[in-house]
């Protein structure tokens, strides 16, 4: 009896040991995790606000927001990235947006890696799109949808609280030196009208071009929003003292540059500053 005992003691022993062994053997859940590469800043931040920041492994030089962006692996710029590089670090997904100068897509899917490609927006609506991309990519999609309901409901209100605007001042949008700006085309200029302003250039229909001194100076802003320069180098510039901006000293150079120029849920940030910044202009004159 004690014999038989003892035996089913030991075959005891030796299942449960059996059973750690698989368990041991098993993938746990933190070497589960799916390994992302980000090729634009864009992507980079909605990734990092659908909640896949801990998966991503790479991004680009020009990936800075949010502050754990900075620690991660780089793979060079948005253009013209290192292949080899992401090639070697084994990525399940590579998130890249549709940039015509880049051929790197391609690249990447030749070597046998899944490429989500989603469209560069051009327009709010566009930006909801994309988030939605990412979504589906990182099958989160009930996520996706609520930071694009989020944008929603606070776009609505800025433009409840524009109608309200006593002044809709014409404002020049410099995004680059030199005289870079944006026309009917871009989210940028989407999102200032929404906020109150009028964008002097909203009547070119690009996404972005190189302004003339003359053309801006004609069109005379009553307003100027920076993302590079700041109010005594615009004062500095010849013939620009004529301008209203200029001459009222409504120079805007503190609304983040990241936040109004990346097509992500970020923007919304960016128009809530800027309806401030122009509701504050529009109580000091």
């Amino acid at each position: 009896m004690r014999k038989f005992v003892a035996g089913c003691l030991l075959l005891l022993l030796v299942l449960l040991g059996y059973q750690q062994y698989r368990l041991s053997r098993q993938v746990s859940p933190s070497s589960q995790r799916q390994r992302f590469i980000s090729l634009s800043p864009t992507l980079t931040e909605i990734l990092f606000e659908l909640g896949a920041g801990r998966e991503v492994v790479a991004v680009t030089t020009y990936c800075v927001y949010p502050e754990e962006a900075k620690t991660k692996e780089k793979i060079g710029d948005f253009v013209n990235p290192n292949f080899e590089k992401i090639v070697s670090l084994k990525p399940d997904v590579v998130f890249a947006e549709t940039w015509s100068s880049s051929k790197i897509v391609s690249r990447l899917r030749g070597s046998g890696l899944q490429v989500k490609e989603v469209k560069s927006p051009h327009s709010i609506k566009e930006i909801y799109d994309a988030i939605l991309q990412v979504g589906e990519g990182l099958s989160k999609q009930s996520q996706a949808s609520k930071t694009v309901e989020s944008m929603k409901r606070r776009i609505e209100a800025l433009r409840v609280r524009a109608a309200e605007m006593k002044v809709h001042p014409s404002i020049y949008i410099e995004i680059d030196l030199p005289s870079w700006t944006v026309g009917r085309a871009s989210y940028t200029s989407e999102a200032v009208e929404i906020c109150g302003a009028r964008n002097i250039f909203s009547d070119v229909d690009k996404p972005a071009l190189q302004a003339s001194k003359e053309a801006i100076i004609e069109r005379n802003p009553e307003v100027i929003l920076t993302f590079d320069s700041n109010p005594e180098e615009f004062r500095s510039r010849p013939g620009w003292q004529k301008i209203a901006a200029i001459r009222h000293e409504r120079v805007i150079a503190d609304v983040g540059r990241n936040m109004l120029s990346h097509g992500n849920h970020r923007l919304v940030d960016g128009m809530e500053q800027l309806q401030n910044r122009l509701l504050e202009l529009e109580v000091k004159n």
